[in-house]
Formats: structure tokens, C-alpha cells, sequence
């Protein structure tokens, strides 16, 4: 189809709610936003990468635009004309299919959104929940003889491909491995969220290779293969279970609750049958990372499903599996779980998977089983930390500290650097969260030194988002630090490691997060022009909260956006008292009468 390759500075929109829909566009690099108004400001709907599609909405149905896309950041886009546009879907069922595909993702998206308040969720809630529905075994109902466009169009949505989890199985090592794979594919094939195929030949890796050699041989299939999860592993003696990993294409920026590591094994009998089948779907999703925001919504929608189903397995091990198996086993569902906690965001989801790891350590113990007991605890201690967030729970959250320590007795910065990074920068978040209530400086301290830690093993080179993420976090705790010692040089500390996250996290990729450290930003130097009385200072404090209440108001996050703005007025006053009295000279006026020189 032809395209005319179109550029945009930060804020132009590229189109607005209620204009026109003549065109649709294509992301060729930068960032979109897609926004609606809502009652309280823009609703974002939906912040769009290179390589997506938008606009394509209006051009199908030939109504006016339903929201306003504006570029955030220099972004190039290709724009479509919508006779070309439309000459293309219809003549390329392929093309058909990924437009639907996408389409009705930010449709579900857009809904939920507005349903919710609005506002972009961060964190543990940032993924979307939204799905094509499908019928029973997964196959879109039989078009009409006569029917329309718009009507064939969307009756192609259910077979969809842009949605599925492309999942790849690899040859197990151990006796009969190639038959045990191939059973885990026919497990999986008919299942309506994946597209499962085995792969000929085994995973080149040995015993004893370091995880990253696995992990970077892992992801090299699936990018030959354009998959999203490979799924391998073993069949140890007596061969009476099957040890199954996975390996996700993608990876998450973030240290999300629940996440699987390449350590985590789900045993299997081997020659399981429902519900074990139902169980194995259910980690599948859960193991995976989705690496676009339609696959993102197929996860939502399917892993609560089968998850329904999963459970049954834990009710019907078979006695030859041992107690570590059984533990293992249990831990993956708890991780399932807690994936679903996090997509709903809902603190009874939370609670059952506290109850299920808490099982975990009634099984598999510290003595046996080290590295799983200390995951389950950095686990355990991630979710806690979660229901004291949305609770305010104090105790739940010194709980939580209590299972973050526990786990860094076993996990070492030389055998688990990533997860033992993890773990220092949750205690951090705890630590400084309940010195809040306590007044105990010594808490802060201990919180520093736990992000210090974090900072040895997470770096701008190979983990920025990560590394920026504990940079923010470092400055929030020094600066209070400082104000606690009435210490200026630690406040210039909090400042500078605020303007070094922001060179990671910048406005056009990570806007949210840029205004959260811009606003730590703007208390540094507030707390510095305050105790210095430089103006300089407060005037540098003033634009950073000026920059982070632009962002939250942009996203209708209006009451991230009323604290910010709060603060931008405790620094105009302050600004407006430090300015001298009458009327200023200019530098060209004399000094005084008579004075020529």
C-alpha cells in the first residue's frame, strides 16, 4: 500500500477527537498517545510504540476521529491514505487479520480505561485486560453468504494470530525425551490462547552452562522461530516425571511478583492427562512476558480461565512424586496466582497467593531446598509488600521485610546477582516506607544500604530501566536523609541521582515514570533552595514540578497531579518572599544621580 512519510515534534497532534477520519497511520519511531476526554481531563487510552498502527479505526467505519493522537517526543509516522488503506485489507487476508487483531485489543483497552476512571496504571496493575472473544473450540463462526466489509472483517477476529501466545517445545534431554515433548504438545495444541508446535531439534546447551549461555541460546530459537516462550527440560531417574522450564522471548523491565526465573520447574507425571494438561496451560501463560500490548490482553483474558481448571492437579498428585515435586508444583501455581492478582489488582487475590506460598514453605524447606525457599520468600515478601501498599497495613508490610531478609540468607550476589538485586531493592521500598511511621532514622539508613547493594549488581549499561528504577528510589530515601540531618551535601546527592534516572527514564518512552522522578527532583531542590536560600535552586524546583503536573494532568492522573502542583505552590511563595522589595534596577540604569560613569 502506498505511504507518505509524515514528522512531528513533542505535543503536535497528529489528529483530534471529532476531526476527520482520512487516513491511518503507522509508527516508524517514536511515541503516540492516544487520549480521550473524560469527565475529569484526558483519558489515556492507550501509548503506542514503533512498528504499531492507529487511526485505522475511523478509516473502516468512516466516522469522526473518537480520540486526539499526539505525539510525545519527535516521532515519524507513515500515513495511509484510507482508499489505499482499505484496498489493502481487503485484498490481504493476512493484513485483514493483524488490523482486527489490533483493532479490537484497544477497543477492549479503551473501555476498560474508561470504566475504571481513566488514568494510565503503573506498576504492579500496568497491563491491560482485554481479549477477542472466541467460541468454545476456538474457531471464528462461519461468515454469511452476503454480508458485508465491516461484518467479514470482523468475523476474522477470532482466528486472529497477533493475540496467540506462540509457544515452541524442544526436545527433552533424558530417555524418552522426544516423545515426552511431543506430548506436551498435543497437551497444549488445541488450547485457544497458544499456537504450540515442537521443535526438531534439542536446546544446544550442557549441564553446568551458566544462565546466561541458556538463556541467550533459549532466545535465539524463538527469534528464528518469531516465538514468545519456549518450553524445555528433562526427564530425570526413575523417569517417572517430567521437569518442565520456560523461557520467555521478552523480558520484564521491572521484578514483577509471581515472575518465573530460569530456576523455576513445574514436574509433571509423564503421562499426564486433565488436570494436569489444564495446569500446564495455565503456567505456560503465566511464564510468558508479553512482548505487544495484544498479547498482553489474550494473557489477561485466558490465564484467569485456565487457571480455574489448574487447580484441581494440586488435589491429585500422584504419590510417586516427591515432596520436593510437590512443592514445586505448588509454587507454580502460586506464581499463576499471583499473575492474576496483579492483571485485576485485587487484594483477595493477593491474600490467596500469601496462603499458597505460605503452603510452599510448609513444604519445601530451607535445608532441602535453599534457592526455591528463598524465591518463595522473595515472592511471598513481593506480594505482602503489594497488599500493604493498597491496605496501609503496617504489619503486613514489616511481614514483608521479614521475608525479604529471610531470603537474602540463602541468594548471593556471586550465584543469584539478579534476584538477589531484586530482593535488596523491595527491602529498600519497605524499610523507607515504614520509617515513615516510625521516626527510626536507622530504618533509612538500612533502607540506603539495601538500594547501595541493589546498585552492585544492576547497571545503567546492561539493566537501565532497572538501574534507573533504584536510582529513583535512592534519591527518595537520601533526600529524606538529608532533611532528617539537615544535611545539604546529601540532598545534592538525592538531586544529582534524579537527573541521572531521568537520562533513562525520559519523558517520550517512560512519561509516568519521568514525572514521578521529576517530582523527587523538584522536592531535592526545594529542600536545597530552602536550606541554602538560593534562589537558583527553587527556581529549578519549580520547572521540575511544573514538568511532572503537565504529564499527570495529560493522563488525567489528577490527584498525582494536585500533590505536585501543591508543592509547585509551596515553591512560588517561597520564590515570591526571596524576590527583593520595590522596584528592581535594570543592570543599564545609573547607580545614581549625577553618576555618568
Amino acid at each position: 500500500m502506498k505511504k507518505t512519510k509524515q514528522t512531528f515534534n513533542d505535543g503536535d497532534v497528529i489528529f483530534r477527537e471529532g476531526g476527520p477520519s482520512d487516513t491511518a497511520y503507522e509508527i516508524v519511531s517514536g511515541t503516540v498517545e492516544i487520549a480521550k476526554m473524560g469527565d475529569d481531563g484526558d483519558v489515556v487510552l492507550a501509548t503506542l510504540g514503533s512498528g504499531e498502527m492507529f487511526g485505522e479505526m475511523g478509516v473502516l467505519d468512516q466516522e469522526k476521529r473518537n480520540a486526539t493522537a499526539k505525539a510525545v517526543g519527535p516521532v515519524t509516522v507513515n500515513a495511509i491514505d484510507r482508499k489505499d488503506f482499505l484496498a489493502a485489507v481487503e485484498g490481504d487476508p493476512d493484513t485483514a487479520l493483524d488490523v482486527i487483531g489490533n483493532l479490537a485489543g484497544k477497543l477492549r483497552g479503551a473501555d476498560d480505561k474508561l470504566a475504571s476512571g481513566g488514568g494510565t496504571p503503573t506498576g504492579d496493575d500496568a497491563k491491560p485486560q482485554h481479549l477477542m472473544p472466541q467460541d468454545s473450540a476456538g474457531a471464528a463462526p462461519a461468515p454469511a453468504a452476503g454480508v458485508g466489509f465491516w461484518t467479514r472483517l470482523l468475523g476474522l477476529a477470532a482466528l486472529s494470530g497477533s493475540e496467540r501466545i506462540k509457544v515452541r517445545v524442544a526436545p527433552f534431554s533424558g530417555e524418552g525425551g522426544d516423545e515426552h515433548a511431543k506430548h506436551v504438545v498435543r497437551a497444549l495444541e488445541r488450547r485457544k490462547g497458544i499456537r504450540v508446535k515442537g521443535l526438531k531439534k534439542p536446546l544446544k546447551v550442557q549441564p553446568g552452562d551458566p544462565a546466561k549461555a541458556v538463556l541467550a541460546a533459549a532466545r535465539r530459537v524463538l527469534a528464528d522461530s518469531k516465538s514468545d516462550m519456549l518450553i524445555w527440560g528433562d526427564v530425570p531417574p526413575p523417569g517417572l516425571t517430567l521437569h518442565l522450564r520456560f523461557i520467555s522471548f521478552a523480558t520484564w523491565n521491572e521484578d514483577p511478583p509471581g515472575s518465573f526465573v530460569l530456576g523455576t520447574v513445574l514436574p509433571l507425571p509423564v503421562e499426564f492427562a486433565d488436570p494436569f494438561a489444564d495446569f500446564l496451560y495455565a503456567v505456560s501463560l503465566a511464564a510468558t512476558v508479553p512482548k505487544s500490548e495484544a498479547k498482553a490482553a489474550a494473557l489477561a483474558r485466558e490465564l484467569p480461565l485456565a487457571l480455574d481448571g489448574a487447580g484441581a492437579a494440586l488435589d491429585d498428585v500422584p504419590g510417586d512424586m516427591t515432596r520436593r515435586e510437590r512443592g514445586l508444583a505448588r509454587t507454580c501455581y502460586a506464581n499463576a496466582l499471583t499473575t492474576v492478582a496483579i492483571q485485576r489488582g485485587e487484594v483477595s487475590l493477593y491474600r490467596r497467593a500469601v496462603e499458597t506460598y505460605k503452603e510452599c514453605l510448609g513444604v519445601l524447606t530451607e535445608e532441602e531446598t535453599p534457592l526455591e525457599w528463598a524465591l518463595i520468600q522473595k515472592n511471598l515478601g513481593s506480594v505482602l509488600q503489594s497488599i500493604a501498599e493498597r491496605s496501609g497495613d503496617n504489619e503486613v508490610l514489616g511481614e514483608a521485610a521479614d521475608a525479604f531478609h529471610a531470603a537474602l540468607k540463602v541468594l548471593t550476589r556471586n550465584d543469584d546477582p539478579m534476584d538477589w538485586a531484586a530482593v535488596h531493592n523491595r527491602l529498600g521500598e519497605a524499610l523507607f516506607r515504614l520509617d515513615f511511621e516510625s521516626g527510626d532514622i536507622d530504618m533509612l539508613k538500612h533502607a540506603l544500604g539495601a538500594y547501595q547493594s541493589a546498585l552492585r549488581v544492576y547497571t545503567r549499561a546492561d539493566t537501565p530501566m532497572r538501574w534507573a528504577e533504584v536510582m529513583n528510589n535512592f534519591a527518595q530515601v537520601t533526600q529524606v536523609l538529608g532533611e532528617e540531618l539537615k544535611n545539604a551535601e546529601a540532598i545534592e546527592k538525592a538531586a544529582d541521582a534524579c537527573r541521572s534516572a531521568l537520562e533513562v527514564r525520559t519523558k517520550a518512552k517512560n512519561p509516568v515514570l519521568w514525572a514521578a522522578t521529576q517530582n523527587n527532583l523538584g522536592s531535592a531542590l526545594f529542600l536545597l533552595g530552602k536550606m541554602t536560600k538560593n534562589s537558583d535552586r527553587l527556581q529549578g524546583a519549580a520547572e521540575a514540578f511544573d514538568l511532572a503536573s503537565g504529564v499527570y494532568r495529560a493522563r488525567g492522573m489528577n490527584k498525582m497531579a494536585a500533590i505536585t502542583e501543591k508543592n509547585l505552590g509551596r515553591v512560588t511563595q517561597l520564590l515570591d518572599q526571596s524576590q527583593p522589595k520595590g522596584v528592581p534596577r535594570m543592570r543599564w540604569e545609573k547607580d545614581g544621580p549625577g553618576d555618568d560613569s
